[in-house]
């Protein structure tokens, strides 16, 4: 069988060549997801692990996968088109780097200043492309995508070199951008927008090709930031929420029998739980070692906590300009559906303690049931 990968994938030894067979267990079935970012990361170890994980057993094995993380089958700029052609049979998409070919789904990733808590975001989003947006389904289907779920990362901010003692000042700045909207973000306030895959982003600041990165705190940690990083920004710049963490080629998806697409199903929203839950943790983790180790947090000035905000209001009408643009007809649609799931989950989530597994409950009563699974 494929070397499978667990809830914990450090001390694994991942297949990066082939998949291993074993006798005795040719009927398994063996499929492969790919992944850009490292096995340590919240999207690898608490994600599409924890779904491999749930997958196999659930199907008693009938069902193996090969798990292949940092671009070792897929780069974040091909996977799409490496699922879409067969190369892999899953693979974590990020919208952002997929504007033309993914324009439908673009207008929720183009809505990232909205995300105030990633388990309110994380639900929304996938609430929406399951159940209100049918064009953004089809879109995945068109490229031999079945979605299933995707997740949301805490609202990003600004890592940056400098100890920025006398604040925060944008100027001129490379900032490493997640996507166009946060690019005209940076280039509104006087900085320079540098969009590459965070993965890159380590090596980029090293090298003093970029001054900041803008996104998840816990990147100090988990893409090893901290060590190239003097200062935090503390003001809320976005944040990932659109493309599919959770997905499976639309060609094995119609291959399978309900049972089985019900099990994958249900087990990328317990995969969902685990990486919201999973990332925010490691974000606390994150800040509190950078604190203890020097890292500065600087907060903004009103003047610029203003302009973020007026910021976020003006991207509504933006993101469905952007769309028309691209060729997307009645954007608005979309932009109003995430807008009214966003504030039903809200209404379910925000003030409230919720442990992961009640997390998941709710994602599993109001998805799939509105899903009619």
């Amino acid at each position: 069988m494929a070397i499978s990968i667990g809830p914990s994938l450090r001390g694994i030894v991942y297949a990066l060549a082939a998949s291993v067979f074993i006798v005795g267990a040719a009927e398994a079935r063996q499929l492969t997801y790919g992944s850009y970012l490292p096995p340590a990361h919240p999207t690898s170890e608490d994600g599409i692990a924890r779904f491999v994980d749930i997958v196999e057993d659930e199907t008693d094995g009938e069902i193996e996968f090969a798990f292949y993380p940092s671009g070792a089958a897929a780069s974040a700029n091909t996977m799409l088109s490496a699922i879409n052609d067969q190369l892999i049979d899953a693979g974590f998409i990020v919208s952002v780097y997929f504007p033309t070919s993914l324009p439908v789904n673009m207008v929720l990733s183009d809505l990232s200043f909205y995300n105030a808590d990633n388990a309110i975001t994380a639900a929304a989003i996938t609430d929406t492309v399951l159940n209100d947006c049918p064009r953004c389904m089809e879109e995945f289907k068109n490229k031999n995508v079945h979605f299933l779920a995707t997740y949301a990362t805490p609202p990003y901010q600004a890592m940056c070199k400098g100890d920025m003692s006398d604040g925060f000042e944008p100027a001129g700045l490379r900032m490493r951008v997640p996507g166009s909207e946060v690019g005209r973000w940076v280039s509104q306030i006087g900085g320079v927008p540098v969009n590459i895959p965070n993965s890159e982003a380590y090596e980029a600041m090293e090298r003093g090709q970029l001054d900041c990165v803008i996104g998840a705190v816990s990147w100090l940690d988990s893409l090893s930031l901290a060590e190239v990083v003097d200062s935090v920004v503390t003001l809320p710049m976005g944040g990932f929420q659109g493309g599919s963490l959770f997905n499976i080629s639309q060609q094995v998806w119609e291959g399978l029998d309900d049972d089985t697409q019900g099990i994958m199903q249900d087990a990328a929203l317990q995969a969902l739980a685990s990486t919201v839950y999973a990332y925010t943790a490691e974000e606390k983790t994150a800040r509190d070692k950078a604190k203890s180790e020097g890292i500065r947090f600087v907060d903004v000035s009103e003047d610029m906590a203003e302009r973020r905000d007026a910021f976020m209001e003006s991207q509504i009408e933006q993101s469905a300009k952007t769309a028309r643009e691209r060729g997307v007809e009645n954007p608005d649609a979309i932009v109003q559906a995430f807008l009214d799931n966003l504030e039903a989950w809200r209404g379910r989530i925000e003030g409230q303690d919720l442990s992961e597994q009640e997390y998941y409950a709710l994602l599993k009563k109001h998805l799939l049931s509105e899903n009619g699974q």
